[in-house]
């Protein structure tokens, strides 16, 4: 009883310096506004009031981000985990975004997800638990791998719906008689979206004199997609040995709308499984939260005794084997 109270004591201080770090640096923005607009009066160009405070929070919250990825590669303690999250980042941000940035903010999120338990906990006047603490941590740990995660999931979805469109105007200008180079500038100009913008860069660089062989590899290490492959290897062939275009992206075109409708019928098809899924999936982890938040003490002998760690232990591997298993079985539509 006595070291949790020592330990809640030490929280407490912990959200209190940081509570006092983030309102000194508001009341130091807040006197930089206040001379900026002082400075106005004898300036030319007047500065922005309502973009400058969040301009010059957003660019500390920069600035802490990297002193904090400096002192993870001091550490050397993430190095390996923080190659995973080189795939979010493309070559124009290679030099702007470190990869050890997403581990930074990851722990920034656990420490704030922490001051939100504590804060809650001060406001009930109640003691902070070992298992509360973790599953804060966890929580804010792993909740950026969530987001990014389905960041990835829609932009990759919309890149393939976007593709089928670049084909098929692609095919139209082709069966007009126009050249792959002037295909390409028409997909840009008509497709305003993220792979539109794609489409622009390689007419840029054709511009400029690259050869096809080069833009189409550096536009395939841009969208990561298994279909841009099949596409920058049939224009890559036929601009080196020739052949019928026409064909050949009337082809293209039906086996990318064959295999679109092939997915939607499998996703069809298996959306009451998945439903099924994703709700066996969420109902323990809700269960025991809501359980967890109406009496905080009820799961107290799973982590006092050693049969209850037992009992977490089981319960965890036949948790995790339940996601294996189904996602192995649900495989076969993620493959197509």
């Amino acid at each position: 009883m006595n070291s949790n109270l020592v330990f809640g004591f030490v929280l407490e201080l912990v959200l209190l310096y940081i509570l006092a770090v983030v309102f000194y640096y508001f009341m130091l923005l807040r006197r930089k506004i206040k001379i900026e607009e002082r400075l106005n009066q004898f300036s030319v160009y007047k500065a922005k009031k309502e973009t400058k405070f969040f301009d010059d929070f957003f660019s500390i919250y920069d600035n802490f981000i990297k002193k904090i990825s400096k002192f993870l590669y001091k550490l050397k303690i993430f190095d390996k985990y923080s190659l995973k999250y080189q795939k979010y980042i493309s070559k124009e941000e290679k030099e702007e975004i470190d990869k050890m940035d997403f581990v930074s903010k990851k722990l920034l999120l656990a420490i704030l997800f922490l001051i939100i338990l504590i804060t809650i906990n001060m406001i009930k006047y109640e003691n902070i638990t070992l298992l509360a603490i973790i599953i804060a941590f966890v929580t804010g740990f792993y909740s950026m791998d969530l987001f990014l995660f389905a960041f990835v999931k829609i932009t990759n979805k919309e890149q393939e719906n976007d593709l089928l469109k670049a084909i098929t105007i692609m095919n139209n200008s082709f069966k007009s008689g126009h050249s792959i180079m002037q295909a390409i500038k028409l997909v840009s100009v008509e497709l305003d979206s993220p792979l539109g913008l794609e489409f622009k860069k390689m007419y840029v660089d054709l511009t400029y004199g690259l050869s096809l062989d080069v833009v189409f590899k550096r536009f395939e290490s841009r969208v990561k997609l298994n279909d841009v492959k099949y596409i920058t290897t049939s224009l890559t062939i036929l601009n080196s040995t020739g052949g019928d275009i026409v064909k050949v992206f009337e082809s293209v075109e039906k086996t990318f709308f064959n295999n679109k409708k092939l997915k939607e019928e499998l996703k069809s098809l298996t959306a009451s499984s998945k439903l099924l899924y994703y709700v066996l999936l969420f109902i323990p982890v809700s269960f025991v939260l809501f359980i967890y938040i109406l009496d905080n003490s009820y799961f107290m002998p799973l982590v006092s005794s050693t049969l209850g760690y037992l009992i977490i232990i089981i319960c965890v591997i036949i948790y995790v084997s339940y996601i294996f298993i189904v996602r192995k079985m649900m495989k076969i539509g993620d493959n197509l």
